[in-house]
């Protein structure tokens, strides 16, 4: 699918608002669906049925910053779509959250001053629709970074679309319908193995309509978690990420998992493996912005990767 027809906005995010921390996060495994270079980001999006393509451009600075998005479409767009896409752009990318506040009460904080003022204005964004999330989470599952990607790419080739702009071909999700509808042993051919039994029933959960995720963006943390758990196959480590990730509760912060937990042994503690419990302690000095604090961390590290070959995290990444 090709998309020829461009439509050009100006956003002006928060500030702070880090471009390349917000829309880049290397703890993340690569997806077909998006790319990153320094100052640009694409992305393609399934909005009310249309398959588009977005482009965004750093125009601004952390202090002040501004974004250029330039939306591309098969067929040209009407203001009231576009209106409401930039709305919903506005929430995924998380620009109007105010978190200077996390800046000035520990900016100068020891360890964790040091990455905030290394990565300031970073932020969680749900670039991805929580149907998408919730695919992504299921393929992350009990698997090494690698057969994830494989499953993805997977799904993408059956289910999805390969979509053309800004001369960049990229993958584009499916409705939540399509798996819906799908047999379990086509999924399973797809070699998901048994988490092929929850795309299918999160699709038809979506599907039905019966989570609203519009309707979870309003709740209160507490009520997103009890909607959180009808979800099939969830668990609390996954209900703990879409806090953050997804809804932006930035105390949302309760579990390290067994992987976490080797990673920030090493990086707080300078040791193999401590205790979970030591590890939020750690992170508990920094309330109501414990999973904020926990994020500038963890992408530091990953950041920090991109540049160099760090041996005792690529034996637990096994991409």
């Amino acid at each position: 699918m090709e998309l020829r027809n461009k439509t050009t906005v100006a956003i002006k995010p928060k500030p702070p608002y880090n471009f390349d921390a917000n829309f880049h996060k290397p703890s993340h495994f690569p997806s077909s669906d998006n790319c990153w270079e320094k100052g640009k980001y694409w992305i393609t999006m399934v909005w009310k049925g249309r398959v588009l393509g977005l482009k965004f451009e750093n125009m601004g600075t952390i202090g002040k910053p501004e974004i250029r998005a330039s939306i591309y479409s098969k067929k040209k767009l009407s203001k009231k779509f576009v209106d409401e896409l930039v709305e919903e752009i506005r929430w995924r990318f998380n620009f109007d959250s105010d978190i200077s506040g996390f800046h000035k009460k520990f900016g100068k904080s020891g360890l964790l001053g040091k990455f905030i003022r290394k990565w300031k204005g970073m932020k969680p964004v749900a670039a991805n629709s929580l149907y998408e999330t919730l695919v992504i989470y299921i393929v992350l599952q009990n698997a090494t970074v690698r057969r994830s990607v494989q499953m993805l790419e997977n799904l993408f080739k059956r289910f999805g679309k390969k979509v053309k702009f800004d001369r960049k071909i990229m993958s584009a999700f499916w409705e939540p319908e399509e798996i819906a509808k799908a047999d379990e042993q086509e999924l399973r051919d797809l070699k998901v193995g048994y988490r092929a039994k929850f795309l299918k029933r999160i699709s038809e959960q979506l599907a039905n309509n019966e989570i609203d995720e519009f309707a979870l963006r309003k709740m209160a943390k507490e009520d997103v978690k009890k909607e959180m758990l009808k979800l099939y196959g969830i668990g609390p480590a996954s209900i703990e990420y879409l806090l953050f990730e997804d809804f932006y509760f930035y105390d949302a912060l309760e579990t390290i998992p067994p992987w976490e937990q080797k990673i920030l042994s090493r990086l707080i503690f300078n040791r193999k493996t401590v205790p979970a419990e030591k590890i939020l302690k750690f992170f508990m000095k920094f309330k109501p912005y414990q999973k904020l604090a926990f994020h500038y961390v963890w992408e530091d590290l990953f950041w920090r990767r991109k540049h160099q070959h760090i041996e005792w995290l690529e034996k637990e990444i096994r991409l």
